[in-house]
């Protein structure tokens, strides 16, 4: 072993790196109550932004459903007041040939009656397909749907993806500002329990809200500009060469309950991945998740242990037990 190898493989490496990571991401929200302030004290005064008529964007929502329909409703709620129409595409078999949870389909249409349900659309996937081409297929089925129903903006979202209200609504009125084709935003990962976040989050970014053009569409593995996960790239910006917006995390930060479900392991064996994870790994990951208490560290889907603190609550999530 070489010794940059060495260096990187030592637990002094791995301590630093997520330190750094950890004030890299309180810089990016602004809570070093020092640097706040200065911040505040040398910035120059900017003219207000000229007000946005937000009824100028009809906003679809199209949700990408097969597990972690526990989180739906609440997710929906986040969003709900700040859209237009939205639809869940949803599937009865996972990408991996698993049935989905006992009582899914009544639980949505009990959303439908509700009325945070417009449309629900059931997909068969074709497992000839990976599971990342499959929710790329997905995606733009939901996409369709808006488009169908008169909407000029679109936004893909999974069931355990959650915004603040102030937040969301700062990037609907960024989107129209700026006349963007695609937002791009970071996001936070929870365990357990919606206080619970990792210290350091993961550096990749999530689309939001993209226009609808004649001949949008998501394609898999199209380039982009930021890290974005394959399977929800549009070719807004690398096609339609649209400008595009990314959010600082004191802007817009997605929530992502990820590790916050229950049954764990039946989320990890069915990632949308095009690899899926051994039921030996699931099970081992979903014990460590059912026994730990904070401040232990937490199991990863890789089985990293990884550092948790703890945050202010601002949904509504608490464990599944």
């Amino acid at each position: 072993m070489n010794m940059k190898k060495k260096v990187k493989s030592s637990s002094l490496y791995t301590w630093l790196r997520n330190e750094i990571v950890y004030l890299e991401l309180l810089l990016e929200r602004n809570e070093i109550p020092i640097i706040r302030q200065l911040r505040n004290f040398f910035q120059k005064k900017t003219k207000t932004p000229a007000p946005v008529d937000l009824s100028a964007m009809k906003l679809g929502v199209a949700y990408n459903l097969f597990d972690s329909e526990e989180l739906l409703e609440y997710s929906i709620k986040s969003i709900r007041k700040n859209v237009d129409f939205v639809c869940v595409v949803w599937q009865k078999i996972s990408y991996h040939g698993e049935p989905c949870s006992d009582g899914m389909e009544e639980l949505l249409n009990d959303l439908m009656k509700k009325k945070l349900i417009d449309q629900l659309y059931l997909y068969t996937p074709d497992r000839a397909n990976t599971g990342g081409e499959i929710s790329s297929i997905k995606r733009n089925i939901g996409l369709e749907l808006c488009r169908q129903h008169g909407c000029n903006y679109h936004m893909s979202m999974d069931a355990d993806e959650f915004y603040t209200d102030k937040q969301f609504i700062f990037m609907k009125e960024e989107m129209l500002r700026g006349d963007y084709g695609t937002g791009y935003c970071r996001q936070i990962q929870y365990y357990k329990d919606a206080i619970y976040v990792l210290k350091s989050p993961e550096r990749n970014y999530v689309p939001t809200i993209e226009k609808i053009t004649p001949n949008t569409k998501y394609v898999y593995y199209i380039p982009c500009p930021v890290d974005v996960s394959p399977e929800r790239k549009t070719n807004n910006v690398a096609e339609n060469e649209l400008p595009y917006r990314i959010f600082k995390r004191s802007e817009c930060e997605m929530h992502h309950m990820t590790f916050i479900r229950k049954d764990i392991a039946k989320k990890i064996r069915n990632s949308s991945l095009d690899k899926a994870f051994s039921s030996e790994l699931s099970n081992k990951v979903a014990d460590h998740y059912k026994n730990w208490k904070y401040p232990q560290k937490c199991m990863w889907a890789g089985e990293n242990l990884l550092e948790i603190v703890e945050v202010p609550r601002q949904f509504d999530i608490y464990p599944f037990e």
